[in-house]
């Protein structure tokens, strides 16, 4: 239960994202003022720096997963700015394969055949659903272009924090996204612009700091640790349907056919490589299991 409210709450991000009204460096910057506050609240609640040991290697690796963190965060809030929801969320969620990528070249090893082509199959599913190819030919432009590649780029840097943080050891998973927040704010403050207080654009910040950065990566590794493989993988899909339901409310329109089709093949991929035998031989080393 709290896995499916985490996974639906993240959905939401772009309606969030978009109701803040400033851009993306901002809305970044001061996401991680509000969830430094809440995750400092909470790490206390849970006994959660008393749990921590702070090695040189574990500080380092959360350091420079924070800084792949942050800026897939910046990245995301360009592509809901430069595109729907819907293909920001779904580019975005390109990110199991840069994980089987990635954790091939650390591995020094080909993938297999088959996560190729599940690879090929997904990248077919994700150009339906940016509409850059429909049933009546191609459609390519500059401008439209742009949200896709942020969703995809947001995408590889998660993919990035991901495998430092399988790779490091000995700090509360609460206490690492408080250090990485916390160098997000340091680093991107100076750049960022003040918030209209007298406004409500403000409270969508917060509410994204608060929600979706603190308590729900509270329910997350609450929840993650006490449920399979196949669960966590098809509950991540509560997020992009979210997302699409959410762009619906807001534009009043449906996915296209092309669209759904192209949701469908990334579905389908995204699960045999989650869950199918090629992920076996291709799933990155994660010490912690």
């Amino acid at each position: 239960m709290l896995l499916t409210i985490a996974m639906a709450g993240w959905g939401t991000i772009g309606l969030f994202a978009q109701g803040a009204k400033t851009d993306p460096i901002t809305i970044a910057a001061w996401r991680c003022v509000f969830a430094v506050g809440s995750l400092i609240l909470m790490s206390l609640l849970v006994g959660a720096f008393r749990a921590s040991r702070f090695t040189a290697r574990a500080v380092t690796l959360t350091l420079v997963g924070g800084i792949a963190l942050v800026a897939n965060w910046i990245l995301l809030f360009a592509a809901f700015d430069a595109t729907t929801i819907t293909i920001a969320t779904v580019s975005y969620h390109m990110e199991p394969f840069f994980l089987v990528a990635i954790g091939s070249i650390i591995a020094r090893r080909a993938p297999s055949r088959l996560s190729i082509c599940w690879l090929l199959i997904g990248f077919t599913g994700l150009i339906f659903t940016t509409r850059f190819l429909r049933f009546d030919g191609l459609a390519i432009d500059s401008t439209s272009l742009i949200g896709p590649l942020a969703g995809l780029g947001a995408g590889l840097l998660y993919a990035v924090a991901t495998l430092l943080a399988q790779r490091t050891e000995g700090i509360h998973p609460q206490v690492m996204t408080l250090m990485q927040c916390a160098l997000g704010a340091l680093v991107l403050l100076p750049f960022a612009g003040m918030l209209d207080w007298n406004g409500t654009s403000w409270w969508w910040i917060a509410a994204m700091g608060i929600i979706h950065t603190g308590i729900l990566y509270w329910f997350l590794y609450a929840a993650a640790r006490k449920v399979s493989t196949i669960t966590l993988a098809a509950l991540s899909f509560v997020n992009p349907a979210v997302a699409v339901l959410t762009d619906i409310l807001l534009t009043g329109k449906l996915p296209t056919a092309e669209q759904l089709l192209g949701i469908a093949l990334i579905i389908a991929a995204t699960l045999a490589v989650t869950l199918g035998p090629a992920n076996q031989r291709d799933r990155p080393h994660n010490p912690k299991t």
